[in-house]
């Protein structure tokens, strides 16, 4: 059986760009790989990402030719994009019962349950929201607490 992980936009961001956290969203990466834990996550994680590079680009952070080296990156990293047909309704059910103001991270969470695997976040926000409900969501913090 393939063992999975699931991982949002906030985690996959930290690999790409530095910042708080960046250092443990590598290690786990790393660990993942010399496991061999195949990395998931739904279609909408490159376009969520690629936001959040122009938003650097925009106020002048990043370059438009380093933000398109780092999609790049991302894309070829051996991510592994899913879209199962369920996975819509299921986000929405989710985000409900989480009071979600957006349904985007439901997604993540609903993949996770269908791989029947651990959602990765670096979004703190989110994993206080849905920790109680989920106990797969992990946060990247707290992976730096145990450190």
């Amino acid at each position: 059986m393939t063992e999975y992980v699931v991982v949002d936009a906030s985690l996959a961001f930290k690999w790409l760009v530095k910042e708080i956290h960046t250092d443990e969203a590598n290690h786990l990466g790393r660990v993942w790989n010399s496991q061999g834990i195949r990395i998931a996550a739904p279609y909408l994680m490159p376009v969520e990402v690629t936001n959040a590079l122009h938003r650097r680009v925009a106020r002048g952070e990043l370059t438009l030719e380093a933000a398109t080296r780092h999609m790049q990156s991302l894309l070829s990293s051996g991510l592994e994009l899913h879209q199962p047909p369920h996975l819509y309704g299921r986000a929405l059910e989710l985000a409900s019962q989480l009071c979600q103001g957006a349904a985007y991270d439901a997604h993540y969470l609903a993949l996770a349950e269908t791989l029947g695997c651990e959602l990765w976040t670096a979004d703190g926000r989110f994993y206080q929201a849905a920790s109680p409900v989920a106990r797969s969501v992990r946060w990247v913090g707290e992976f730096a607490d145990k450190g």
